[in-house]
């Protein structure tokens, strides 16, 4: 199939949804704003269900190429999510990197935010796949595309089955679906171009480590870059899931708004199956019988994290450092956020820890990294700092708490511990990271200390 410009496609889109509540003038901002639709859709579950299909899926031939993935999945995108054609006037440096490319309109509509992309560089042999989390989308990565894009390399997005639509469209997935789509992603990728890193957020680093553990690794592959890995939920109770999925009209663990265009806020039991699954195919007892890649691993993540278990996620780097299979690691490194009583003895002493300390009056404000904030700058247009979106998914049973949370005019942000949301209320999940410029140094030396070691 030849490559259809998603320009195009979007404007021959326009107006399939006239006469849908996206016929109204709203954006996907102004939506936000609205309490009376925030708390009827959050109700009522307005777009917690996607359209009917009408295109078929890709199936994921490694022969078929990246640019025939993206049209795929923007066509997918576009007929199956409630607010596909909703105007979304969130302009990221990468969307207007994008529009002066020719792969976007001038005027973003959801779809063309949270569609997978490849940001293009011109004669280069260079590429960075980056793989988003559970609930997530491309637009999950639109600020560290830039940290990867000024240092000479193409970036490229999936969209991993599910996502994309709406939440329910979760109920309808497995882990071997999501690891299909990544094994193709990455082996294109590497077919594609002479260097790759590897990039994960949360369900996604878990996805790479996977890959990377399962057979001999491609010289190609330079580094796994992950973020907030996922390698035991917070919850020990996730293996449940599959177990509660099961029985009839029990489909929900959270129902919210889904107010959140690039995110979806509502949760099927079924999500949670998948995730644990894709979660234990990198447990210790797996990688104890795995070949470990000579890749060098840059980490970060929270020591107060309340979606992921820290101490799970050391063990894993621990075994995955081990000097007897892999003599590229001494060029790991972990940015870590916490204390560091919070760091277990048995962590490898030459492990290289790099700590960020709070140096601003502003970030003294804020109660702890969260899982999600990590890979977001604090002037991201859409869950910056001083963004319309709000993170409030600790209040789903509390209207009063939840709107307070939503429409106060401050509120304190942070990772949604339980001391947190005793000592502030309301208390806003923290949706940003106030170490972002410093993150992006950090990244940007791990790729030169891995470009210098190839040489």
């Amino acid at each position: 199939m030849k490559f259809i410009n998603l320009v195009a496609i979007s404007w021959a889109i326009s107006g399939l949804f006239s006469s849908s509540l996206m016929a109204q003038q709203q954006t996907c901002l102004t939506q936000l704003e609205d309490q009376k639709l925030m708390m009827k859709s959050k109700r009522e579950g307005l777009f917690r269900e996607p359209l009917p299909r009408t295109h078929s899926t890709f199936s994921y031939n490694i022969e078929q190429a990246f640019s025939d993935y993206l049209t795929a999945a923007y066509l997918q995108i576009s007929s199956e999510n409630p607010r596909a054609n909703l105007p979304c006037p969130v302009y990221t440096d990468t969307y207007q990197q994008l529009v002066a490319q020719g792969a976007r309109p001038a005027n973003a509509t959801v779809a063309d935010l949270i569609s997978p992309f490849e940001l293009k560089q011109a004669n280069s042999r260079k590429a960075v796949l980056l793989i988003h989390g559970l609930t997530d989308s491309p637009f999950t990565y639109h600020d560290l595309a830039q940290v990867y894009y000024q240092q000479g390399y193409t970036v490229r997005t999936i969209l991993l089955p599910g996502h994309g639509t709406a939440p329910a469209a979760l109920r309808d997935i497995d882990a071997d679906d999501w690891q299909k789509a990544s094994v193709y992603a990455i082996e294109r990728t590497l077919k594609d171009f002479d260097q790759v890193i590897l990039g994960g957020y949360s369900t996604g680093a878990a996805l790479v480590i996977d890959y990377l553990t399962q057979g001999p690794v491609d010289n190609k592959i330079s580094a796994a870059m992950l973020f907030s890995p996922a390698s035991e939920p917070h919850n020990k109770n996730g293996w449940l899931a599959k177990w509660v999925d099961a029985i009839p009209f029990v489909n929900w663990i959270d129902k919210d708004a889904d107010l959140d265009f690039a995110k979806y806020e509502s949760f099927p039991f079924s999500a949670a199956s998948a995730s644990h699954e894709a979660m234990s195919r990198i447990s210790l007892d797996e990688l104890r019988h795995r070949q470990l890649p000579n890749v060098a691993i840059f980490s970060t993540f929270s020591d107060v994290d309340t979606t992921i278990d820290n101490q799970a996620t050391f063990k894993i780097l621990t075994k995955l450092h081990d000097p007897k299979t892999r003599k590229n690691n001494q060029l790991d490194r972990l940015v870590y956020y916490g204390d560091d009583d919070n760091i277990p003895a048995s962590f490898p002493a030459d492990y290289r820890i790099i700590r960020d300390d709070c140096d601003t009056d502003d970030c003294k404000k804020i109660k702890g990294m969260s899982h999600i904030g990590i890979v977001n700058k604090p002037s991201n247009p859409y869950y910056g700092r001083t963004a319309l979106y709000r993170n409030c998914g600790s209040y789903l049973d509390d209207d009063k708490l939840y709107t307070a949370c939503k429409y106060q005019k401050d509120v304190v942000m942070g990772e949604r511990t339980a001391e947190n949301l005793q000592a502030h209320k309301p208390f806003a999940r923290l949706t940003f990271n106030p170490y972002f410029d410093k993150l992006a140094m950090h990244i940007n030396g791990f790729i030169k200390d891995i470009e210098s070691a190839a040489q």
